[in-house]
């Protein structure tokens, strides 16, 4: 790398730091403030708690803003430049629009590899344990967790099942010491039958396998049985999606998840769509450098730079409403979640290049 090359290399990374320290000033605050709202209004909340749930969960905050943060940086950086005359004298020794954007497209590249490699399972992580600490809290109002446990309910026009476990596993569909209340409807009203207590319950295609079954019922003697069958409406591919969240699982952890879940016959779409969104990261915050280099590079005196930049800013909000859509395409099994991916990003991409070639080359 030569020492221009590295030059706007640095204005484009001091940028970036300017912009990432304003953005992470302020979704801190509004995040503490948040945790204060909904955590504080339920439980006494210090407020070195609140800080501390906070900070648990800013390595996800950063890795979510970060596209709008290379956007927004590399415009200041470029727009400096382009104040202090520097660009004019670039253009003016033969120095060509696509050196100018490079070293910030090939840098951001750099940072979301970096991001998705290392800052997202640290991140992961604390996210996890963000959700541990936040139940703790909120355990003191509701009760200890391993009073509550797990709780679900089926049901159906003749009655209701509700059933309580101690732990479940997602992966496998597996109940752990459950419970099932069995309530039968009698006109409006719904009244206890029966109940069973089970040492493990797994949820198969259309039924509950029960293993170590103890059945008691008002006024009978309780009756044990080694295996039962009930049927069911509930999912496995559901309690996936309801007991294990994306966000806690890290980059190098979901093909594994996937792949063990695939293999227990679930659906791990969600987690798939997470997953290609990471592989695309990096390309995602180099179409946002290549945009923020291309709508910043209007000379001063010919004026509107600002009505460039707000337009570069728009169509970075518009690429991060595009990749929405794009991931609500693949929930729907419209689109596959690799393609939904890789859509907005090259469609930044594309879009920044042929900008490019319209100013530079005509």
């Amino acid at each position: 790398m030569g020492a221009l090359s590295r030059y706007l290399l640095l204005a484009a990374l001091g940028g970036v730091a300017t912009a990432m320290s304003a953005v992470l000033a302020a979704i801190l605050l509004i995040d503490l403030v948040e945790q204060m709202r909904s955590v504080g209004a339920r439980v006494d909340l210090s407020m070195g708690q609140a800080a501390s749930l906070t900070l648990m969960k800013a390595p996800i905050l950063i890795e979510q803003t970060l596209p709008f943060v290379v956007l927004v940086g590399v415009m200041i950086g470029m727009i400096q430049l382009n104040r202090r005359s520097e660009l004019i004298a670039m253009r003016a020794a033969g120095v060509s629009a696509w050196r100018f954007t490079t070293p910030a497209i090939l840098s951001a590249f750099v940072i979301g590899a970096a991001v998705i490699t290392a800052l997202n399972p640290i991140g992961s992580k604390l996210y996890a344990e963000f959700e541990v600490r936040r139940d703790a809290l909120l355990s003191q109002r509701l009760g200890p967790p391993q009073e509550r446990g797990v709780w679900l309910r089926q049901g159906d026009e003749f009655g209701q099942v509700v059933i309580q476990a101690d732990a479940l596993d997602p992966q496998t569909a597996v109940l752990t010491n459950a419970t099932f209340f069995f309530f039968a409807l009698q006109g409006d009203v719904l009244r206890f039958e029966r109940r069973m207590r089970v040492e493990s319950a797994e949820l198969r295609s259309g039924f509950w396998q029960l293993n170590g079954v103890v059945e008691g019922a008002p006024g009978e003697a309780p009756q044990r049985q080694e295996t039962l069958a009930i049927p069911t409406n509930l999912d496995a591919s559901d309690l996936l999606e309801r007991f294990v969240s994306p966000a806690t699982l890290s980059f190098w952890s979901l093909p594994s998840f996937i792949a063990e879940a695939r293999a227990a016959g679930l659906s791990p779409l969600r987690f798939e769509i997470k997953w290609s969104s990471l592989v695309a990261y990096p390309f995602l915050l180099a179409a946002m450098a290549a945009l923020g280099g291309v709508f910043s590079l209007r000379m001063q005196r010919l004026g509107n730079i600002a009505a460039w930049g707000g337009l570069g800013v728009g169509l970075g909000l518009g690429l991060f409403f595009f990749s929405q859509l794009s991931q609500a395409l693949a929930i729907t099994e419209a689109v596959p979640p690799l393609v939904a991916a890789f859509a907005a990003p090259l469609a930044g991409l594309f879009c920044a290049l042929g900008i490019m070639c319209f100013l530079e080359d005509g």
